[in-house]
Order: C-alpha cells, then structure tokens, then sequence
C-alpha cells in the first residue's frame, strides 16, 4: 500500500510510473486545486506493470478520483478497466484513468492538465 488519504475530505489523483512530465504535471494540478480552493492534492505513484492491479485496487479503496498513466504502462493498463473510451481504443492507450463511483474507464488525451481533463470529460471537481 503507498499513500493513503490523511483526511477523510481530501480528494486524491495520482501519477503511476514514470512519465517525462511529471514533475510539470505535479505542479500544475496542485496550483489548480489551490486556485480553485479545492483539498485535493496530486501525487505520485511508482509503477512497475506487475504492480498494475495493486494500484487500481488502491484507487478503489482510497477512492482516489484519477491516475495520470506514466507512457510504459499505457497500453498494459487497458484489459484492467471497465471501460475504455473510443479514443483510447482507437489510440491503443489510456492516458487518464477516472474512478467514478468504482468504476474505472480510460481515456485518451493529449493535454493532461485539469482543466483539459475536466472539459473532455465534463468532469466539476468542486461537486
């Protein structure tokens, strides 16, 4: 297990494996949910395939809401969700998972940053 939630109200959003943004991607998600008075915060997650279901049982049971997906472990990522958006399928690979209410579906994005996500999936955070 890596990294539970320290508070019952803190919503949670990962980055698993290496991805050659991440350090940028960090730090742009976490200025947005500050900006945006949100108890959110943006981690990462170390990832080696194999440890592919651990991670998404954990996004299960800690309820964490996405998973930035590092580029080794895009396609691998794919037999293990609910579902696969059409994009995705097309593409091969899931950039962005989202956890919605334990369902988990992949998504195919080229801008990683949250507003981006947020309008392609007209996803609000603050409800």
């Amino acid at each position: 297990m890596t990294k539970p939630r320290t508070s019952p109200d803190r919503e949670l959003f990962g980055l698993l494996g290496a991805h050659p943004e991440a350090s940028d991607l960090q730090r742009e998600w976490n200025a947005y949910f500050e900006r945006e008075g949100l108890d959110a915060f943006l981690d990462r997650y170390p990832t080696k395939e194999e440890q592919l279901p651990e991670r998404l049982s954990e996004m299960f049971h800690f309820d964490r809401r996405a998973y930035i997906v590092g580029s080794r472990l895009q396609e691998a990522i794919i037999p293990l969700l609910d579902h696969v958006d059409q994009r995705a399928e097309d593409a091969g690979r899931v950039t962005v998972v989202l956890n919605r209410g334990g369902e988990f579906t992949g998504y195919f994005l080229d801008n990683l940053l949250p507003e981006a996500l947020c309008k392609f999936v007209n996803w609000d955070l603050k409800n």
